[in-house]
């Protein structure tokens, strides 16, 4: 009994010149991190918040994590963060990247600098409320937030202030001047003519049915199909057209799509829609959607005008004549192909397809003849989602 003693007694010492060892103050910050800290005590230095952590103490490191978690933060002296290795590489790889892993970065230095919970809340316009959503979903929404130009401001000022105001962005109060739009190009098919490619292989088919384009989908890619193209986006537009889809799965996809004319196929803006009432917005350079919203003007399975207005920098979107969300547009270039998403083995019919630009920047454009227009068809991987933090 009293050897046990002694034992226990000298176990306990141990633990305690461990403990007495250990540094609380240990600064071990990856290299690949190190730019992003920086930024986060500078963002909150502009705000009042003065953090030196290489004195203070901070872990941030590589980790192999599991249950699809991009980050993990650790309340440990100091505060420890994880980085899945597997999302850092494959985001890595894509536009956006530097935003994206700033995003995920603040996040949880959220958790850990700034003792912040998540927050799963909306703005009016249905984006999350703040860059510290994560943990259990809602209504099973993934987490991809539109972290970028005028919305990055906002996101951060309210990482470090809560209470921080509504933004401008968030509002569904239309405001945009639309005057002086005219009709450039109108593609319509009551006259049943098929396209010059129409076209019926075991990959897909093109025709005319019941006056209205059929795209059919034969295999598991969904394609982007352009109709439209040399377009000038260095002024400002509107492109529009009926919709309707139908696939083997409500949660599938399918829209309308810009692209720069003569450039990297994956250089496209997108605005898609599902027969579930979700919208997607963002650019096929990206590692995934900007973000997903539920908007109950879209009509499941049934026909949904679909719309964007390039106004400035400015993308408006539109569902069924109803204003539903902006963004910056990340096309560059001066010309662009209009056209449209099938989801996989999906069937998808189009109509009343038409652009408009301000008459003060037109470019004397004539109705296009449907039977003497061909297609261009790409199939495409579907987008991912952003994992969890």
């Amino acid at each position: 009994m009293h050897t046990n003693f002694i034992k226990i007694f000298y176990i306990l010492i141990l633990i305690l010149l461990v403990s007495a060892c250990s540094d609380i103050h240990e600064y071990r910050v990856e290299e690949e991190f190190t730019k992003y800290v920086q930024r986060f005590e500078m963002e909150a230095a502009k705000r009042g918040k003065d953090f030196d952590l290489q004195n203070t103490g901070l872990i941030v490191e590589f980790a192999d994590l599991k249950d699809e978690q991009a980050g993990l933060c650790h309340y440990e002296k100091p505060i420890r963060i994880e980085i899945d290795r597997a999302y850092w590489k494959a985001i890595s790889a894509t536009a956006g990247a530097d935003l994206m892993k700033e995003n995920l970065l603040f996040h949880e230095l959220g958790h850990g600098m700034l003792g912040r919970d998540h927050l799963n809340t909306t703005l009016e316009n249905g984006d999350w409320k703040s860059i510290m959503c994560g943990g259990e979903k809602v209504n099973d929404r993934p987490w991809n937030i539109n972290y970028r130009g005028i919305r990055r401001n906002y996101y951060v000022d309210e990482l470090f202030n809560e209470s921080a105001p509504e933004p401008d962005f968030s509002t569904m109060q239309f405001s945009v001047d639309t005057s002086g739009f005219e009709r450039q190009i109108f593609l319509g098919f009551d006259n049943n003519a098929n396209p010059v490619n129409v076209s019926d292989n075991e990959s897909y088919s093109i025709s005319v049915d019941n006056n209205r384009l059929k795209f059919q989908s034969k295999i598991d890619y969904s394609y982007f199909i352009y109709l439209v193209k040399s377009v000038d986006i260095l002024s400002d537009f509107l492109f529009e057209t009926d919709i309707q889809c139908q696939s083997k799965n409500t949660t599938d996809q399918y829209g309308i799509i810009l692209e720069n004319y003569n450039s990297s196929s994956e250089d496209v803006e997108f605005f898609s829609v599902n027969n579930d009432s979700k919208m997607y917005m963002g650019n096929r350079s990206w590692y995934s959607f900007y973000t997903q919203i539920s908007r109950p003007e879209i009509k499941k399975g049934g026909i949904n005008k679909l719309k964007i207005l390039k106004k400035a920098t400015m993308l408006y979107y539109f569902i069924n004549d109803v204003y539903v969300y902006c963004s910056e547009m990340e096309l560059t270039g001066s010309q662009v192909d209009f056209g449209f998403i099938v989801p996989a083995k999906g069937i998808v019919w189009l109509d009343n397809l038409q652009i408009r630009q301000n008459s003060s920047n037109k470019i004397n454009y004539i109705s296009k003849q449907f039977n003497n227009f061909t297609f261009r068809v790409q199939p495409v991987n579907d987008l991912r989602s952003v994992p969890n933090r």
